[in-house]
């Protein structure tokens, strides 16, 4: 409330600094709520960071409950008649792999055809019916007009109509056209049929039916299943894709062998050693985050206490979340690995240059040693029986608690939020009551003042005259 700045008129008194005093004492009241509001709003914003963090380590950790992120493998040979790639099943090994036939589509051609632009059907003004059908897929029907039986319309009207079927004009060298038809899919079984009804002169133009000598356009290549042999073993595909052969392998066949090719498969570590590297980063980075949110700037007695003090130092929630996953990286898991230290992952005695302390390391060496050796073993330690077992499983089950925001079942995070919030909301509330307060007490100071001031300015006029009236009685 700003003081009134003639609270002194005719009162001899300074009235106005008396009255901004007042009120800044009045004030003062609102500073211990508003630090308070303020260090509650700061530990808010605090397990907020907190809260993302952990998130980020929960990301990290239930990557390796996977078993996936254990059972990567790799192409290792490098071959002519295909290429191949590995998915979570494959198993390392050499296959002798011979590819004796490629799959192919089944391509047709009509007879010549002497314009791409006149109609070579019937011009009756009617319509007339194309249909299309490709293995043992569903018929397609197309209406075409009379202005849409030309080379170019019947082009157009088939590769319009998703039937399977790919249609392109040819011109020859004499001058003349011909309709090609190529079935999408190759594989023996993925047979063309066209027919039309409504107008036997396209019909002889354009007509097919597998073994007709008759029809008006005739086979020119047969669709083929792809033929391989995988160590010896004779397989069939109706796709020049193989999956499964050998299991876990996709083949994408793009010649005929001259001879047996070697595929080779390793086991391939990368990306197990990035996983639980990932999750290392992901832990230390949150506890260079609680170092940080629980730092002390004094440097000794609680007197030493700056505003540079973490918002969180001293929180019971912090000191039992860390607590909690320190304690995890020492529990044994059965197994041949059972604990974090067997595959070269320990806690960092030295502090680290942000303060922080409790910071993993990986020795590299001793982590891809154990992944070469038995990765089974390495993904058993982490993933357990992926419930209840398994060092992930665990602390992702502990993460997943801590982090818990379900109605009835939040965790030691959300309930420590929810309770600073509430905090929060009634110190706001104490606030605006002390406000009003305020308010209502500068009010009546300055009902009072202005009284005063009046009752002032009378008693000055009053004295003026009557020193007025003792000069006038003087003077005689």
């Amino acid at each position: 409330m700003n003081a009134i700045s003639n609270l002194d008129i005719g009162s001899g008194l300074d009235l106005s600094e008396l009255y901004n005093n007042l009120q800044n004492a009045e004030m003062a009241k609102l500073a211990p709520i508003t630090s308070e509001a303020t260090a509650c709003k700061n530990k808010i914003s605090a397990f907020g960071q907190l809260k993302s963090c952990l998130q980020s380590l929960q990301s990290a950790m239930e990557a390796l409950t996977k078993s996936s992120s254990f059972n990567s493998t790799a192409v290792n040979s490098t071959n002519t008649a295909f290429t191949a790639t590995t998915g979570s099943n494959a198993v390392p090994g050499n296959y002798q792999i011979n590819v004796e036939q490629l799959a192919t589509a089944q391509s047709l051609l009509s007879g010549k055809i002497s314009s791409h632009s006149e109609p070579l059907g019937n011009t009756d003004g009617g319509t007339r019916t194309l249909t299309l059908k490709t293995g043992d897929g569903e018929p397609v029907e197309i209406t075409l007009s009379d202005d849409e039986t030309s080379l170019d319309g019947i082009v157009n009207a088939i590769n319009k109509s998703d039937a399977g079927v790919t249609a392109t004009s040819i011109r020859a060298s004499d001058g003349e056209y011909y309709l090609s038809l190529t079935a999408k899919d190759t594989g023996a079984d993925n047979t063309i049929s066209v027919s039309v009804s409504g107008d036997d002169t396209l019909q002889g133009v354009i007509g097919y039916s597998a073994g007709d000598d008759t029809s008006g356009m005739k086979l020119t290549d047969a669709g083929q299943n792809a033929k391989l042999t995988v160590n010896g073993i004779e397989v069939e595909s109706k796709s020049n894709t193989v999956t499964n052969a050998p299991d876990g392998v996709t083949l994408n066949l793009k010649a005929v062998s001259d001879q047996a090719e070697t595929l080779e498969i390793s086991t391939n570590s990368d990306d197990s050693v990035k996983a639980i590297k990932d999750w290392v980063a992901a832990y230390n980075k949150l506890q260079s985050l609680i170092s940080s949110l629980t730092s002390f700037a004094g440097t000794g007695a609680a007197t030493n206490d700056t505003s540079s003090n973490g918002p969180l130092m001293g929180d019971n929630t912090v000191r039992n979340i860390q607590s909690r996953l320190q304690s995890m990286l020492s529990e044994s898991q059965g197994g041949a690995f059972s604990i974090l230290a067997q595959l070269g992952i320990t806690i960092d005695p030295t502090k680290q240059s942000d303060g922080s302390s409790g910071a993993l390391m990986v020795d590299d060496t001793q982590l891809e040693n154990a992944l070469k050796d038995n990765p089974q073993a390495v993904a058993a330690f982490f993933t357990g029986d992926g419930k209840t077992s398994g060092f992930a499983t665990q602390m992702n089950n502990t993460l997943n608690d801590m982090l818990s925001d379900a109605n009835g079942k939040k965790g030691m995070l959300a309930n420590a939020i929810d309770s600073l919030n509430s905090n929060y909301d009634g110190l706001s509330k104490r606030y605006d009551a002390m406000q009003s307060s305020i308010d209502a007490t500068m009010a009546r100071y300055q009902t009072q003042f202005t009284q005063l001031n009046k009752l002032m300015s009378q008693m000055d006029q009053t004295r003026q005259y009557l020193a007025s009236q003792f000069d006038a009685s003087s003077d005689k």
